[in-house]
């Protein structure tokens, strides 16, 4: 973990997002009141997230920073009309970002990342990595391609992503994912 870390912070930085550590006291909430485990901690405690959007066309990851992600749970747990609880929403689940405000869901239980379709009738998850290495690693990759290699011009003129830079991503991430999990991302990036 400690590897994928340091390289997260190094591609972040030349990028230009903010990656930095998480105040001493947050951390205590955030284990009190989520109990995440140990590896989004450590990621938390030394290399939260502080960019807030990371655009890859479409709707934007929203990467959560830490003193977010504990009134962020109920937006997704429960329907904020009624304040009742999602009868489907396991309280395994911690969403640590969001796209179109569909959640990105860490399994802490089985150690998961998931994209969830939220706001339907049932919960439609869709495995994005086999484990928080793997997405931090993911969204590693995403930025070396698309901002320091291209320098952001990663879409066509159609305002789509660009094939080939779309191929390169897939390759890529073929060497840290198994394959449904990068079926799943192209389909998030198409």
């Amino acid at each position: 973990m400690e590897k994928v870390l340091h390289r997260w912070k190094k591609v972040m930085t030349e990028c230009g997002f903010a990656v930095g550590p998480t105040d001493e006291h947050e951390m205590k909430e955030i284990q009190r009141s989520l109990d995440p485990g140990e590896k989004l901690l450590k990621w938390y405690k030394d290399y939260a997230p502080r960019m807030g959007e990371l655009d890859f066309g479409g709707n934007p990851i929203q990467l959560y920073e830490p003193e977010e992600m504990i009134e962020v749970q109920v937006n997704f747990s429960h329907d904020l009309a009624s304040m009742q609880s999602n009868r489907e929403w396991r309280n395994d689940w911690i969403v640590i970002a969001d796209k179109g405000l569909d959640p990105f869901i860490l399994d802490k239980k089985e150690g998961n990342l998931y994209h969830a379709w939220h706001g339907q009738v049932s919960i439609n998850l869709r495995e994005i990595a086999p484990s928080l290495d793997g997405f931090i690693e993911t969204l590693t990759v995403l930025c070396e391609v698309c901002y320091l290699k291209y320098e952001g011009q990663f879409l066509n003129d159609e305002w789509e992503f660009d094939k080939k830079i779309l191929r390169e991503i897939e390759n890529r991430l073929r060497a840290i994912l198994p394959y449904d999990s990068v079926e799943n991302w192209l389909s998030m990036l198409e």
